[in-house]
């Protein structure tokens, strides 16, 4: 469906969160799970290039109330970078596109001027509504060379794998299969123990949950694909769960 740049797209989102010993009702769905990771949600939008050339195509970010980011100014680096990722999905310059991920910079010390994208919600001004999760992952899985995304060690703990490198700066989440989700929670415990110990947030918030067979929605109000989407959290002082 075809969508003009100035309307504003809400990312999925699920509603609630459960307790991680409930999670096993995903399992038996046959869903997914990804890393949640500590950040600012953060909409990419590509606009149309005003020369027709992919290396002056406009890049923004938006947030999920439908605000651009204010408060933080994108380094020119990580332009570069977000237009490499433009260039390597083989998008139309002239026409915009829209990627769903977060940014991990004022979130948390740990991580600085890093983008995490886990969607593509508008190719080259089609709105791909009517598409399954798992055939827009791998639109972005495409363009990954088969590199993983350690977590920067800081001398804290080991380097840890948060996912696929797509450049140096911007990477992607693996989807971890119901029985490897153990082993998932077992590396958020160890990338936040560092932190959690001098009473500092978590780098990794628990684990998202999709049904890969999920189909995207309209999204024009801020809760919306929720039936497709699930959580659970680590215990901190602004949620149980």
């Amino acid at each position: 469906m075809k969508i003009k740049s100035t309307r504003y797209i809400y990312p999925p989102r699920p509603q609630s969160a459960i307790p991680r010993e409930a999670a096993n009702q995903y399992a038996d769905y046959g869903w997914i799970a990804q890393l949640k990771y500590n950040d600012a949600r953060a909409l990419v939008k590509y606009l149309p290039s005003p020369t027709g050339n992919a290396n002056d195509v406009p890049v923004e970010l938006w947030g999920r109330h439908g605000e651009k980011f204010r408060n933080y100014t994108t380094p020119e680096h990580l332009i570069t970078e977000l237009r490499e990722v433009h260039k390597k999905l083989g998008l139309n310059p002239n026409e915009w596109s829209l990627l769903d991920g977060g940014l991990l910079d004022f979130k948390h010390e740990a991580i600085r001027d890093t983008i995490i994208i886990w969607d593509i919600l508008v190719k080259d001004g089609d709105h791909l509504t009517g598409t399954t999760y798992q055939s827009r992952y791998d639109i972005i899985a495409a363009i990954t060379n088969g590199d993983w995304y350690y977590h920067p060690p800081h001398g804290k703990h080991e380097p840890l794998n948060l996912g696929r490198r797509i450049t140096d700066n911007i990477f992607m989440p693996i989807n971890w299969p119901a029985d490897t989700w153990d082993e998932a929670w077992d590396l958020v415990t160890r990338a936040n123990a560092p932190y959690i110990e001098k009473g500092k947030g978590p780098v990794l918030e628990g684990l998202v949950f999709k049904d890969s067979e999920g189909i995207l929605e309209n999204a024009w109000k801020e809760q919306n694909n929720s039936a497709w989407l699930g959580r659970s959290r680590v215990t901190t002082g602004r949620h149980a769960f």
